[in-house]
């Protein structure tokens, strides 16, 4: 079984599928806690949602009778459910599953990803901020690199709005570049470039290049990561339309990458499985990075893409895990594809160094650039 993920940057699944929330009770709240140095500042009085809301003036006589009781309005017909903001999403979801990831704070992108990617927490790949300063990531492969560990003959593919997952001139990358891969074409990278538009231009660039080449293809593993939503989180917040939009507009990239593989088992027989993850959501008024539940929220969603009887299959083996952590989704993506991890267990007396512990930054401010 082949493998894509798609990386949706920010976005909020009670917004995207509201449906799943009454659905899956594991979405309701974080299923451990968060550390008090990335706590969120607390709310002020008078936004506080426990805050007695002010009364109204009254002008009338309190002791006056109240007004007597008109005639009852005819109950109105209940409205049919909106349209999900993300229909290719709640399709997957429909014939697949849908399990709860609670992201471990600082939920800035960097962390999220890198531990998502990897199957490690942020001690173990030493990534806490979007700038990766003393990252880990060579230690700690990423999951297309582990599929290639598992077999040297498999092809990977990674696109990517945001360099610093793909590009070697970037901060990280998460992905490893495997050079000598890249050099014979097993081993495939694209960084967008086409930001005319901001992350639109860019997204739809790897859109693209990503459908092409999992249509055309067919590489054993793929990862594609789209930043639209993010970016219009930070600049609009995530209750306005224009978070809507785009959540509206790479859901429909996704759709893209759907066919793409597909068609490949239309016409060729190639089963594939289909995951869907986020890194964080977004606060009402945009931005994350701390330890508000709607930021820490994320799913994986995932759809197998093979004859009948494999989205049962699917579900049964995912049946007895109700909750993930960011750390568990690689290692639950290699198992579903039949990948078995390498030897390396961390702790190993190989390869022990004595260096910076990986405890993350003290939060002082003499210390902070």
């Amino acid at each position: 079984m082949k493998l894509l993920l798609i990386g949706l940057d920010g976005v909020r699944i009670d917004l995207a599928l509201p449906a799943v929330m009454d659905r899956v009770p594991g979405f309701a709240e974080p299923d451990h806690p968060a550390d008090p140095r990335f706590a969120a500042e607390p709310v002020p009085a008078a936004q506080s949602p426990s805050a007695p809301a002010a009364e109204p003036a009254v002008d009338a006589d309190p002791a006056a009778e109240p007004p007597s009781d008109p005639v009852a309005e005819p109950a109105t017909a209940p409205t049919a459910p909106a349209d999900p903001l993300a229909p290719t999403l709640a399709r997957l979801v429909d014939g697949g599953a849908i399990l709860p990831v609670w992201m471990t704070p600082p939920t800035d992108s960097g962390p999220g990803w890198a531990s998502l990617l990897t199957g490690t927490t942020h001690e173990q790949n030493n990534v806490w901020w979007n700038e990766f300063v003393g990252h880990r990531l060579a230690r700690t492969p990423d999951l297309l690199s582990q599929v290639f560990f598992g077999d040297p003959a498999a092809r990977t593919f990674a696109a990517s709005t945001w360099d610093a997952l793909v590009s070697a001139t970037s901060a990280g990358p998460v992905i490893h570049q495997r050079v000598d891969q890249q050099i014979g074409g097993q081993h495939q990278l694209f960084a967008a470039t086409d930001f005319s538009r901001g992350c639109r231009s860019a997204d739809q660039q790897v859109r693209t290049r990503a459908a092409w080449t999992l249509n055309h293809e067919g590489p054993d593993a793929a990862f594609v990561y789209f930043e639209g939503v993010d970016e219009a989180g930070h600049a609009h917040g995530s209750t306005g339309e224009e978070y809507r939009q785009a959540i509206r507009d790479v859901d429909e990239h996704t759709r893209y990458l759907v066919k793409a593989v597909s068609e490949r088992y239309e016409q060729l027989g190639e089963e594939w499985l289909i995951a869907v993850v986020t890194d964080h959501g977004h606060k009402d008024e945009g931005g994350h990075g701390e330890d508000e539940v709607q930021v820490r929220r994320s799913f994986l969603a995932l759809h197998a893409v093979g004859p009948d009887g494999a989205a049962e299959r699917l579900r049964k083996q995912v049946a007895d895990r109700s909750v993930l952590r960011s750390e568990h989704v690689t290692p639950l993506l290699l198992e579903l594809i039949g990948v078995r991890p390498g030897t390396w267990q961390a702790g190993h007396e190989v390869g022990q160094l004595r260096d910076v512990p990986s405890v993350g930054p003290t939060r002082d401010l003499r210390y902070e650039w």
